[in-house]
């Protein structure tokens, strides 16, 4: 197993001097986007695109939205806290609304619930002050329910306006997105990689997050922690750390994390390596890495504590059939996981059960990371998903 260091994203870089006039104009085109996106009452008008257009149009606006909202230049000093909270919130609506039309299938679903509202605001009908726009809408017990078979879409029933949006998530007092490293955005994403024998596959995917670290992704394919894979995905440019003229971000990213499967889809967190591959790569693309220790942080909470105990661990695929039984031994011990070392675990399996006669303890839990030391003994990181271990022995 080889250490890498992933490459650090390039960070925004504030010029010596701004020009006034610069300022003055990205306020004027701030204020009247901000406006817009407020006034909108459907997912097409806070992009600014029309019913027609196509997935180009849609990452093209989405791009620029984000441009607008998030400059290259930073001007957060300078920008008043009320203008900061509403490009929030603006950007939370900006989010929810290009999640649904990059979908085409949340594209269609949310096409027929517009063609179901047969009521539209007029042209005349005054604004809405935006205070009352950042309010969430509760439905009363006699209103009727929500359409059926409409997924993250929720119809708002106003006795004057009707909306077909509603704001995924609620900004906190306080909460700046900007200094979030993720964003819960659905894209479509290319994920190619290759087996231990040396072939290669890919599979398009979708994003549950992005960030400009990393992405979560809804993979069907089985992957391990450590091994990379190459993605491309229509990232905005201010996510990115190389390639901003290109109308896709392709990179090499690090899986830290999957997820027991789902229906046979599992969830992926990969971390973004760079646009060159760790060395060794490309003569075997299949090997696994991790992070060299001195650039990981405890983050564990709690955190484990060192302490040897028997184990027995049997070994489950997707459909819970068993594959494999043994005996071991921890290393250390939390109250939501351990580590094990020497074990015989098989190179693919979903979930283990880990017993403890000695505690009377039993509990399935899903792989989280795999190394080997360097004693020359692998390591496996299990996390437990039904039960917390017992800390008092």
């Amino acid at each position: 197993m080889s250490n890498i260091a992933p490459s650090q994203p390039l960070a925004n870089k504030l010029p010596t001097e701004i020009d006034p006039q610069k300022i003055s104009a990205y306020f004027l085109d701030l204020e009247g986007l901000l406006t817009r996106i407020e006034d909108a009452t459907t997912y097409y008008q806070i992009l600014g695109v029309d019913r027609t257009d196509g997935q180009e149009e849609i990452k093209a606006s989405f791009a620029q939205t984000f441009n607008v909202l998030f400059p290259e230049y930073v001007i957060g000093r300078i920008i008043p806290h009320e203008t900061s909270t509403r490009i929030d919130r603006s950007f939370t609506r900006v989010v929810q609304a290009f999640a649904v039309l990059a979908s085409f299938t949340h594209r269609k679903e949310y096409d027929i619930a517009l063609m179901s509202v047969s009521a539209r605001p007029s042209l005349d009908e005054p604004k809405r002050p935006a205070i009352q726009q950042a309010q969430p809408t509760i439905a009363k017990q006699d209103e009727p329910a929500e359409e059926p078979g409409i997924d993250k879409i929720n119809l708002k029933r106003a006795p004057q306006r009707k909306e077909v949006f509603s704001e995924a998530t609620r900004a906190k007092s306080g909460d700046n997105r900007r200094r979030v490293e993720r964003f819960k955005l659905s894209i479509p994403v290319r994920v190619a990689g290759s087996d231990k024998g040396g072939g290669k596959w890919s599979e398009m995917a979708e994003t549950t997050d992005v960030g400009r670290t990393g992405i979560k992704i809804r993979l069907r394919r089985r992957v391990t922690p450590g091994t990379v894979l190459y993605v491309t995905l229509p990232l905005p440019s201010k996510l990115r750390s190389h390639g901003f003229a290109e109308s896709s971000y392709n990179v090499y990213s690090l899986i830290q994390r999957v997820d027991p499967p789902r229906q046979g889809v599992r969830s992926v967190a990969l971390e973004f390596i760079g646009e060159h591959p760790p060395a060794g790569f490309l003569s075997k693309p299949w090997a696994t890495y991790r992070r060299s220790r001195s650039s990981r942080t405890e983050c564990r909470r709690p955190q484990r504590q060192a302490h040897v105990e028997r184990v027995t661990l049997e070994y489950f695929d997707e459909s819970m059939r068993a594959i494999s039984v043994e005996e071991a031994r921890t290393e250390n011990v939390g109250s939501r996981g351990l580590r094990l070392a020497g074990t015989s675990t098989p190179p693919d399996f979903d979930l283990v059960r880990v017993s403890c006669q000695r505690l009377n303890f039993e509990t399935m839990a899903a792989l989280r990371d795999r190394y080997t030391g360097d004693d020359g003994l692998e390591r496996v990181c299990v996390q437990f998903i039904d039960k917390e271990w017992p800390l008092t022995h």
